[in-house]
């Protein structure tokens, strides 16, 4: 025994490692369970859903006291649910977290979710560097455009060769003047790579503040990224999260007068063309009169309700001949505050500011953009849109953001008072700018805008020096939350576009944790009757390994923090067979040595020497096609290959060391004659 001494310790020190390693996973389990329980008896209570209360119960962030606190529930409920709440936080989210961070993670396809390729807007990214724009300038984006967005298309070779057969220089628009195309070609592919790695990494930050525990980010080709995001319960909601570009602007919206003329100078070029006069229409519009547009439309006083506004234009609207001399104006509702716009009109005013022509009218330091919802308004609550008019350049972008939170209103402004808002907090220097910002604009609006949709354009009554500011006008506290993340990730340099999705749900994914069980347990259970059958005594020695394979090839899973996968239990269940695959060759050796005549010591010693370099030399082989599945593969081959290769490594330690253990155990201090082989 004293001679074994040193192989018992390393098994046993084996298998309170694996111990170790795998109790966390059983313990998560078990909290999983409960956990489920738990959250679905406090969404009864508080009558929040379930799938908001599965990503936002243990963030800080979500002030989900203050909404409980601020609904309609009984005053027993609250109690109640809050109660539940601070459990749900308190000790139970320790243990809950401790756990999940060492459990081993299931994948995608075991517990359901969203499995998103997006692929960055290279030419977009092309259009933010531009300098300079011109009509040259657009004529080249028109080719770049659609060609550089077809799959697989080089954006940059396409814009060099469209460049070279146009004859455009280059830094014209990219780079420094006088460098050459070249040049700034590969300066363009520097700058894009590291657009998509920031990229990646930001949607990485969006997606862990989101909530989801394993997410998986991994960068595919040169401007692709493939997400999978396991147990999302909201598809939609996560769709608008990871591609939302989240570009925060402050823009100051233009003055009435100005914002008239423009109107006026786009409705007038609209008419011409529509009545095929090619007059100028600078020309035109010189005789025309500022207030001219109130004639045609209702101006919109602070101090006017919106019923009386409202019953003022109905009749304004329904007038064809207005349409006919007005097409743009007939359209729109207000002129001096907000432009309102029905929402059936709202297709046809964007398709004439989008046009080409009409945007040739409009003055480079202004532009429009409509609010981010739709409002319905006065005694018959019809829907309206708000078009802006504001300047192009942004007071102060989200650059200078140092955190947005999000959480219920208070205080006596109806505008936030127990709605979801969020707030923002500015860097030292961006709460310098935007004390700056707000002090010299007093009396105008400043528009907040993200995404270029605009949120709010309060009226600035006085300089705002406290280095904070407030986003209301949302919809719900999930929307808040998300416009939280975003702002506090940061903002994508480039549109990102869903080139291939797909979505499990859990019902799915449980199905296929149950039919991994299934197949495990039957193999499992084949293999050990059949190494009994077969082997007799020694095939008990085979199944003892195979099981000690087993345990440590998931304390390594553990260990390493791997996924498993549907695949990987496929690579497990082949590792089972090829774990006694090692013995048999054993066995058959020692079954020829006996049949020789030699003893059963010699023969076992025999047949372990001479089975050895035919067991490294198989499994290695193996090893090596597993290594390579591992380092090219993706997806679902990669959770393959990652089972089987680190099983068939440990099976190389237990089929020899455990097996050679067992069989000196069991013939130390004795003179067998036979072995049950």
């Amino acid at each position: 025994m004293k001679q074994h001494r040193f192989r018992i310790i390393v098994v046993v020190v084996l298998l309170v490692l694996g111990g170790y390693l795998l109790y966390p996973t059983l313990r998560y389990e078990q909290l999983s369970t409960k956990e489920t329980e738990l959250l679905t008896t406090l969404s009864q209570t508080s009558g929040i859903p379930l799938s908001r209360l599965a990503t936002d119960i243990y963030r800080d962030d979500v002030d989900l006291n203050g909404e409980i606190q601020l609904s309609s529930i009984s005053d027993a409920d609250k109690a109640s649910a809050t109660e539940q709440i601070n459990y749900l936080r308190g000790d139970f989210a320790k243990s809950l977290m401790s756990n999940r961070t060492l459990a081993i993670k299931r994948g995608l396809d075991l517990q359901g979710g969203m499995y998103l390729v997006l692929e960055v807007d290279l030419v977009e990214l092309l259009q933010n560097m531009a300098k300079g724009k011109d009509d040259q300038y657009e004529a080249l984006m028109r080719v770049v455009g659609p060609e550089g967005r077809k799959p697989d298309a080089d954006v940059f070779s396409v814009l060099a060769e469209q460049a070279k057969a146009m004859n455009i220089s280059l830094n014209r628009y990219w780079g420094e003047a006088g460098q050459s195309d070249s040049d700034i070609i590969s300066g363009l592919r520097t700058t894009s790579d590291d657009a998509v790695d920031r990229s990646l990494e930001i949607l990485r930050n969006r997606v862990d503040q989101f909530g989801v525990s394993e997410p998986s980010i991994s960068k595919l080709g040169t401007r692709r990224i493939a997400l999978e995001l396991p147990g999302v319960k909201d598809p939609l909601r996560a769709r608008e999260l990871v591609g939302r570009t989240a570009m925060l602007e402050f823009k100051i919206v233009a003055e009435a007068e100005r914002t008239q003329e423009v109107l006026l100078t786009l409705d007038e070029a609209i008419a011409r063309r529509q009545r095929g006069d090619t007059t100028s229409v600078a020309a035109a519009t010189d005789t025309l009169k500022v207030d001219s547009l109130a004639s045609d439309t209702t101006k919109l006083d602070s101090a006017q309700s919106a019923d009386d506004l409202f019953a003022e234009t109905d009749t304004t609207m329904g007038d064809t001949s207005a349409s006919a001399q007005n097409p743009l104006l007939s359209l729109l509702v207000g002129g001096t505050g907000d432009i309102l716009v029905p929402s059936e009109n709202r297709g046809t005013v964007t398709r004439y500011l989008s046009s080409m022509e009409n945007k040739r009218l409009i003055p480079h330091d202004l532009e429009f953009h409509w609010s981010a919802r739709s409002e319905k308004i006065g005694t018959d609550l019809k829907e309206y849109w708000r078009l802006y008019l504001v300047k192009s350049r942004a007071e102060l972008t989200g650059e200078k953001l140092a955190d947005a939170r999000s959480t219920i209103g208070s205080g006596y402004d109806p505008e936030q008072s127990g709605k979801p808002i969020v707030q923002i907090e500015f860097t030292k220097e961006g709460g310098r700018v935007f004390s700056r910002v707000t002090g010299a604009n007093v009396g105008n609006r400043l528009a907040i805008v993200l995404d270029n949709k605009i949120y709010m354009a309060p009226n600035l009554r006085e300089k705002i020096s406290g280095g904070s500011a407030v986003i209301t006008g949302l919809d719900d506290v999930e929307e808040s939350r998300d416009i939280a993340i975003v702002l506090r990730a940061g903002a994508l340099p480039a549109s990102v576009n869903i080139a291939e999705e797909r979505t499990i749900g859990p019902s799915l994914g449980q199905d296929s944790v149950d039919a991994g069980k299934l197949c495990l347990t039957i193999s499992f259970i084949a293999v050990i009757l059949f190494m009994v059958w077969y082997y007799r005594a020694s095939g008990l020695i085979a199944d003892l390994a195979m099981i000690f394979n087993l345990f440590l090839l998931m304390g390594a899973l553990a260990m390493f923090q791997f996924t498993l996968t549907m695949p990987g239990i496929a690579g497990i269940i082949l590792t089972i067979g090829m774990a006694v695959d090692a013995n048999v060759l054993i066995f058959e050796r020692i079954r020829e040595e006996l049949r020789a005549g030699k003893s059963v010591r010699a023969a076992i010693d025999t047949g372990l020497s001479r089975a050895l370099l035919t067991i490294i030399d198989s499994n290695t082989t193996t090893a090596i096609a597993g290594v390579v599945l591992l380092i090219y593969g993706t997806g679902a081959i990669k959770g393959f290959a990652l089972t089987l290769t680190v099983g068939i490594l440990i099976n190389m330690f237990t089929s020899v060391f455990l097996t050679r253990l067992v069989y000196d155990l069991y013939t130390s201090g004795r003179q067998l004659k036979t072995l049950s082989v």
